[in-house]
C-alpha cells in the first residue's frame, strides 16, 4: 500500500471533517424535557384536532432561561480503491463526539431566539488504514498531550469554555453566529501573536461562524412554514457539491406520529435524501472527471419536542457508492469511492 505518515493522515482527516460540516446528513441518553429554567413552557396551540385530522404547526418555541445539554456525534466511514491507492483499498474512519450547553438568552418579538453556546468537550477518533499498515490519532480537548498541541487542532482548543451566540428562526434555521472574539484571540495567542492583520482575518474565515453554523444547524431542525397533519409530507431541496461535482439534495419529511409522555408533546419526523447529480463531467484544461456510476441516499428520524421547542433526538445516515473515472490526454484511471455518514444527536440530563 501506499506509505501512510502522520502528516498526510491528519491532512486527511480535516479534508474529510470540514466536508461534514459543509454538507447535512448510538448511544442514546434521552430526556424528556430540560431540567433549567421555563419547566412550565406549553405550547399546546400548537397542535390542533379538526375534521381533517391532527395538525401541528412546527415551530421553535422555547422559553427564555430554557438551558440544554447535548451530545453530537459525527460519524464519517471512507473507502476508496484507485491507482493512487495502488490499486488497494483504503478505507478512513473518523468519529467526532461534540458536548455542549444552549441557553435560551432572548427571544424577540418575531419569535427570533438567541442562544448562549459553550462547548464542553471535542473527542475525535481516526485511523487511516489498508490491508497491511494503518495510523490512529486521537484527539481530547480535556487532554493536553501532544496531539492536543498540533496546529491543526488549534480551533478546537480555542473554542472549549468560550460562549458565543446563534440567532435562530421559528422555522429552526440558524441566521447569525456572533461573539466569537474569545475565541479568536485565543487562537491568536495561542499562535504567538505573530500574525498580521491579514493572516488574522484568514484565520478567523477558515474558522469562522460559517463552519459553527454549519455544525450547530445539524442539531436545529428546519420547519416548513405551513402547518403539517400528521402522515403529510414536506419536501426541501438544495444545491451544494459532492467532491468536485454540483449535485441537488432532495429532503423529503413525513410527520409520522404525535404522542403525550410525561405532560410532553412528542414528534416523530422521518427523512429521507436524494441526490442528483447536475453534472457527471467536469472538464477543465488538462483533466476530465466523469461520473461513470452512483448511488447514493440517505434516511433519517427525529424526536421533536414541541413542548419544550427543542430536538431531543436526532439519526441520520448517507451513502455514497462513486465510480469516477478520470483522463489526460489519452491516459484514464477509474477510482471507486464509497462514503457513509451517521449523525447522532442526543439531549442530554
Amino acid at each position: 500500500m501506499p506509505n501512510i505518515s502522520s502528516k498526510s493522515f491528519i491532512s486527511a482527516l480535516f479534508i474529510v471533517m470540514f466536508s461534514i460540516l459543509i454538507l447535512q446528513g448510538c448511544d442514546e441518553k434521552k430526556d424528556n424535557g430540560n431540567t433549567g429554567k421555563g419547566s412550565d413552557t406549553v405550547n399546546s396551540d400548537l397542535v390542533i384536532k379538526d375534521d381533517k385530522g391532527v395538525k401541528v404547526n412546527l415551530l421553535l418555541k422555547p422559553k427564555v432561561g430554557d438551558v440544554l445539554s447535548y451530545r453530537m456525534n459525527a460519524k464519517t466511514t471512507s473507502k476508496e480503491k484507485s491507482p493512487m491507492t495502488q490499486d488497494k483499498e483504503l478505507t478512513s474512519i473518523q468519529d467526532i463526539n461534540y458536548y455542549y450547553k444552549e441557553e435560551v438568552t432572548e427571544i424577540t418579538s418575531a419569535g427570533i431566539v438567541s442562544y448562549k453556546i459553550t462547548f464542553d468537550s471535542i473527542t475525535i477518533i481516526s485511523n487511516l488504514a489498508s490491508a497491511d499498515s494503518s495510523v490512529s490519532l486521537a484527539y481530547n480537548s480535556n487532554i493536553k498531550d501532544s496531539i492536543y498541541s498540533k496546529p491543526d487542532f488549534l480551533q478546537y482548543n480555542a473554542i472549549m469554555g468560550e460562549s458565543f451566540y446563534a440567532r435562530v428562526s421559528q422555522n429552526g434555521e440558524i441566521s447569525d453566529v456572533y461573539g466569537l472574539e474569545g475565541v479568536y484571540e485565543k487562537m491568536f495567542k495561542a499562535l504567538g501573536d505573530t500574525l498580521t492583520k491579514e493572516q488574522k482575518e484568514t484565520l478567523k474565515d477558515s474558522f469562522g461562524k460559517d463552519a459553527i453554523k454549519a455544525v450547530l444547524q445539524q442539531q436545529f431542525q428546519m420547519f416548513p412554514e405551513n402547518p403539517v397533519y400528521v402522515d403529510s409530507a414536506w419536501t426541501r431541496s438544495y444545491e451544494t457539491q459532492m467532491l468536485i461535482f454540483p449535485v441537488k439534495n432532495s429532503l423529503s419529511y413525513k410527520l409520522k406520529e404525535v404522542k403525550e409522555e410525561n405532560k410532553q408533546t412528542l414528534l416523530t419526523i422521518d427523512a429521507d435524501l436524494a441526490v442528483d447529480f447536475i453534472e457527471k463531467e467536469i472538464k477543465d484544461k488538462e483533466m476530465s472527471y466523469k461520473v461513470e456510476d452512483s448511488k447514493t441516499g440517505g434516511k433519517g428520524v427525529i424526536i421533536y419536542n414541541i413542548t419544550k421547542g427543542c430536538v431531543i433526538k436526532k439519526e441520520t445516515s448517507t451513502n455514497l457508492d462513486l465510480t469516477m473515472k478520470i483522463s489526460a490526454g489519452s491516459q484514464s484511471v477509474k477510482t471507486t469511492q464509497n462514503v457513509t455518514t451517521e449523525l447522532f444527536v442526543n439531549l442530554l440530563q
